[in-house]
């Protein structure tokens, strides 16, 4: 998990105002050189790489409560993706397979 971007301005802000080295920052707030070097280049936070859902959480979450009972198969089937693509975007809007009993 990345440090905030209060978090890394704040460090910046405070090396600056004391005229502290990036050595004795790194020191003071127990960081990395390295990470306190790269974070005066740039404190934006960078988009994490990755290919964007096919079903979004609404779309998941609308299906779900209009057809509460159906298979993943007949989700897919309905909403043009794959059986997997319906297995992540239940898993990420954390919905659970039924458990009967």
């Amino acid at each position: 998990m990345g440090y905030s971007k209060d978090f890394k301005d704040k460090v910046i802000e405070i090396m600056i105002r004391d005229e502290m080295s990036v050595r004795k920052a790194a020191q003071h707030f127990n960081i990395c050189i390295q990470t306190i070097q790269n974070w005066k280049k740039s404190t934006t936070n960078k988009p994490i790489p990755g290919r964007p859902a096919k079903i979004s959480r609404e779309q998941i979450l609308k299906d779900v409560k209009q057809y509460p009972d159906d298979y993943q198969y007949e989700r897919a089937e309905r909403l043009g993706v794959s059986t997997h693509a319906v297995f992540n975007a239940l898993h990420a809007a954390g919905i659970s397979r039924k458990k009967r009993r």
